[in-house]
């Protein structure tokens, strides 16, 4: 029985913001994953026996102080941007904490409400204009011993079980005569999880060698007409200096990888910038996977793209990145808000998604059969189209990434977080290769095996295994989120028969007007 004392509406809003930030601090550069699970169970807590207008007023307030401190960064784009996104991330929170606060009253609270936080996050990537699934419990997991299952139920059953513990800490506090099983059921989770990194991996026979190349950014030139040029500039010199570390070393490549972006302009179409990468290519000797913007299928659109470009044969199989950022890559109701609000001109032409699995063909002199998979970017956010790449038969995943206008923010380290979570979920090692921040080799482990730094130039020669394995993640994972969505509904649903005096919550219905925010 969950038993809180009535709280001051200055107590109550010193606590949502504490359990805000305590949640936001396990996620990256902070990774204060401790605080993660503390937040969870003091958000429960706080939600427990107080009415409607109450409960969605402090979740609102505990996602405020979450998402400013997690995901501001957007901020970069214009504050209108930045605050407009973090008080429309928070209303989900009062959604959250509407639902835990029902939850709450039925025995099987411990287990349902890790079901309310998995439905928030779901629906909350999905809605509107395919959401902003960003912040997550499971990423809070890379640095302890859970993250051993994410090859198992992925970031959707990890982050139940992060919220699970959290729960079980609540339960543990509050009813003495549960303590022992709460604890012991916490730890056990632990255990589990960290057992699951000693499960064997298959050690395949063949691999490629690349050269991941991080061109680095002119940032004093962006707005300036020599801007896109000057970035392909910056990857033809970067591919030169590793080609000779490459040879220096005596490592035979395989292909070359640019990052998203590396041409602004479209390099089929623009006789410069496919100079630029047909000289890379034919000095290297083999394929660069190019990370480009090319022009879209109608006039005034673009695509943003990953083409498989061969020395002498030039562009082949190529990938559209099919989740775009809004207000970033395309502007929803351009017709409408484009001629009210000036400053989204800044986003340019009109992005275009593409489709399918982001899986290209990319044969080699050694591999002619061989299928790349590549991720651009903030589709790592997406768990589909991430699972999509091993769905379609990569044998090799890359994440392809343009960090340069959150350069200096927390955005890089978070996305470096995501793509350790991806190698992990997809046990499958990861390049991420990036134009001027965090370009890394991260192993099925999650491990960050090599890694660039912020804001210069630079170049990994790495060796990456081929591999055909699809983890149970990869199946599972869609279930468990869809399961989460309805255990929730069915939950909430059945305490509207319950008396709330007779439910597991000690009321305290006196208190609730003095607590409404």
């Amino acid at each position: 029985m969950i038993s809180r004392p009535p709280l001051p509406p200055l107590a109550s809003l010193a606590l949502a913001v504490a359990a805000g930030l305590l949640i936001g601090a396990g996620q990256a550069p902070l990774g204060i994953w401790p605080a993660t699970l503390l937040g969870v169970a003091l958000f429960s807590w706080l939600m427990a026996g107080r009415r409607p207008r109450a409960v969605f007023g402090w979740g609102y307030v505990a996602g405020l102080a979450m998402n400013t401190l997690t995901v501001s960064w957007i901020s970069v784009l214009g504050v209108g941007v930045g605050v407009a996104l973090v008080a429309f991330l928070s209303l989900w929170w009062g959604l959250l904490g509407l639902a835990v606060s029902r939850l709450l009253r039925l025995p099987a609270w411990p287990l349902l409400v890790p079901a309310a936080w998995v439905a928030m996050e779901y629906l909350s990537g999905k809605v509107p204009f395919g959401g902003f699934s960003w912040a997550r419990l499971g990423y809070t997991t890379v640095d302890q011993p859970m993250s051993g299952l994410l090859a198992w139920v992925g970031v959707v059953g990890v982050g139940y079980l992060v919220a699970v513990v959290g729960q079980l800490l609540l339960l543990a506090a509050v009813s003495p005569s549960h303590r022992v099983a709460a604890v012991a059921g916490a730890l056990s989770l632990f255990a589990v999880g960290g057992l699951a990194h000693l499960a064997p991996r298959d050690e395949p026979t063949d691999s490629v060698t690349v050269a991941m190349v991080q061109p680095g950014v002119n940032r004093a030139e962006k707005g300036t007409g020599t801007y896109a040029r000057s970035v392909t500039n910056n990857a033809l010199s970067e591919t030169v200096f590793a080609l000779a570390a490459a040879r220096s070393g005596g490592h035979e490549l395989d292909f070359v990888l640019w990052p998203e972006n590396a041409t602004d302009v479209d390099p089929v179409a623009d006789r410069t910038t496919r100079g630029l990468v047909e000289l890379s290519a034919r000095l290297a000797g083999v394929p660069v996977f190019v990370g480009a913007v090319t022009d879209g299928p109608v006039p005034d659109t673009r695509q943003t793209s990953s083409i498989w470009w061969e020395p002498g044969a030039g562009p082949g199989d190529v990938y559209h990145k099919r989740d775009l950022v809004p207000f970033g890559e395309w502007i929803p109701f351009r017709e409408v808000l484009l001629p009210r609000l000036p400053i989204l001109e800044q986003i340019g032409r009109q992005s275009i998604p593409g489709e399918g699995p982001g899986v290209v063909d990319a044969p080699t002199q050694a591999y002619p059969d061989l299928a790349v998979g590549t991720i651009i970017c903030f589709e790592l956010a997406y768990d589909d189209t991430s699972y999509d790449v091993v769905r379609g038969g990569a044998q090799v995943v890359v994440s392809q990434s343009n960090t340069n206008t959150y350069a200096g923010t927390f955005e890089p380290h978070q996305q470096l977080v995501i793509n350790r979570v991806r190698a992990m979920e997809l046990g499958r090692e990861v390049a991420a290769s990036t134009l001027n921040s965090l370009s890394a080799v991260i192993d099925t482990r999650g491990r960050v095996q090599a890694v660039t730094a912020e804001y210069d130039a630079g170049s990994v020669i790495t060796t990456l295994p081929l591999r055909s394995n699809v983890n149970l993640s990869v199946t599972l994972n869609p279930w468990l989120a869809w399961a989460a969505c309805a255990a929730t509904l069915v939950g909430v649903g059945l305490t509207f028969g319950r008396s709330g005096a007779g439910g597991p919550v000690a009321w305290r219905r006196q208190s609730d007007q003095r607590e409404a925010p």
